[in-house]
């Protein structure tokens, strides 16, 4: 591995161990102390790599990047004809997506889930390496996927304003 792979990598881990997000200068020092980078370097990384998103947080930020958030950006997405048994050549992950969410109800051994739980199989793993996530842990990649993949966010109620025997029976989000 590069050791510019190496950077992205241990950053990607450190954002996805971290909420998803850091600041540049936090981001810095946590990979610094994996790996030798100057600030200028670790600069360009950040604001090339397509893994990463820089958001500032007031208008004007020097070249440092001091007054930035650094946020983990992935284009891997979950298969949304998985569910249907419907893909060919598919270039998306084939998973449960409460498996991801972390609810499945058929993953504690009572009942198989006809969905895959496997983040290793060989289509999954495949799509992890080409992307270079293979090597994240399964809750810094499912955080990744969740911040990333819109098709994971829930789904909003139009009932904004269910009774509380409704909103404990819908499954939608309340906003």
């Amino acid at each position: 591995m590069s050791s510019y792979s190496r950077v992205i990598h241990h950053a990607t881990s450190i954002l996805c161990s971290n909420k998803g997000s850091l600041a540049f200068q936090q981001l810095h020092r946590k990979v610094f102390q994996r790996v030798e980078i100057t600030q200028d370097d670790f600069w360009y990384i950040v604001k090339k790599c397509s893994r990463f998103v820089v958001v500032r947080n007031r208008e004007r930020t020097d070249e440092w990047g001091t007054d930035c958030v650094i946020v983990a950006k992935t284009s891997l997405r979950l298969c949304k004809n998985y569910t249907k048994q419907d893909c060919r050549d598919c270039q998306e992950l084939h998973l449960c997506k409460y498996f991801v969410y972390g609810n499945c109800r058929f993953g504690k051994g009572r009942k198989q889930c006809k969905f895959s739980h496997d983040m290793r199989s060989e289509h999954n793993y495949t799509l992890l390496r080409e992307c270079t996530l293979h090597e994240l842990h399964e809750d810094d990649l499912f955080l990744l996927l969740l911040q990333n993949d819109p098709t994971l966010l829930p789904e909003v109620s139009a009932l904004r304003e269910c009774s509380s025997v409704l909103s404990a029976l819908c499954v939608r989000a309340h906003g």
